[in-house]
């Protein structure tokens, strides 16, 4: 059984975000899949017959790049002997985060010398689009500077080809598909859903971990699948909601009654 992760922020403790994962829980994670004997996925084994081939192995994959990644997930994985895989936006290296819902708080995201450092260390780096934009509501030239413009800034900063992509809010569409393709990317990873074989390696399923995943005993047993669907569905449906409010609050801040 191959298992991929998709996992985002890595907090301190509870915070005033569903997409969180606390420290604690991030460690109750890899200790138990170490006691079931999950070992680290290496990331060249990646093909279209992977999740039929391969017995009990974990990728781990964090989303937008945060700076939590480096500072708590890092040392963390290394400890139970895993890797990962960090997709950065990169027109946000070294700064914070403005996609999210309001009652967020922006969050620092790693700079340059962090992505050279994990890289260094056996990280796989990735894009997550170059400004962390809906790219399925995208005209041609703009979604193709938003994959572009990522790519060579990343490969730019590692010094190495980037060849895996993240899917902004998980959303994806044959168009931006294609511009991957033409871009030279190998690899896009969405967010959720169930791995149909011979898989489509610009389509490959992730188990999205949240707040409310104390365990993941949901995500390998066969038994709670449906339990995971809807909940991965809702919880999808949720995050799609950022790209709307920030497509209102643009259209609010431009109307001739805002002040700048």
């Amino acid at each position: 059984m191959l298992l991929i992760l998709q996992y985002h922020h890595i907090s301190k403790g509870l915070e005033l975000n569903p997409g969180i994962c606390p420290g604690t829980v991030l460690e109750k994670h890899l200790r138990d899949l170490k006691h079931w004997g999950f070992g680290n996925f290496e990331f060249d084994a990646l093909d279209s017959e992977m999740f039929a081939r391969v017995h009990k192995a974990v990728l781990f994959t964090f989303d937008d790049g945060y700076k939590s990644v480096l500072d708590k997930a890092f040392p963390l994985l290394s400890k139970y002997g895993y890797k990962g895989a960090v997709f950065a936006v990169s027109g946000f290296l070294g700064k914070y985060s403005n996609w999210e819902v309001p009652f967020l708080p922006p969050l620092p995201h790693l700079d340059k010398n962090d992505l050279r450092f994990l890289y260094s260390q056996g990280w796989i780096i990735g894009s997550h689009s170059h400004t962390h934009k809906d790219l399925t509501q995208l005209p041609e030239k703009e979604l193709r500077e938003e994959i572009i413009t990522s790519k060579q800034a990343l490969e730019d900063v590692i010094g190495a080809e980037v060849e895996c992509f993240s899917y902004p809010y998980g959303k994806y569409n044959g168009r931006v598909k294609l511009v991957l393709m033409e871009s030279g990317f190998r690899y896009a990873f969405k967010s959720s859903g169930f791995p149909k074989l011979p898989l489509n390696l610009l389509e490959i399923p992730r188990h999205s971990v949240y707040l409310i995943d104390i365990s993941l005993r949901y995500k390998i047993d066969a038994f709670y699948t449906r339990f995971e669907t809807i909940k991965a569905m809702i919880s999808n449906g949720m995050a799609w909601l950022s790209p709307i409010y920030i497509r209102i609050s643009q259209i609010l801040k431009g109307h001739p009654g805002d002040e700048d």
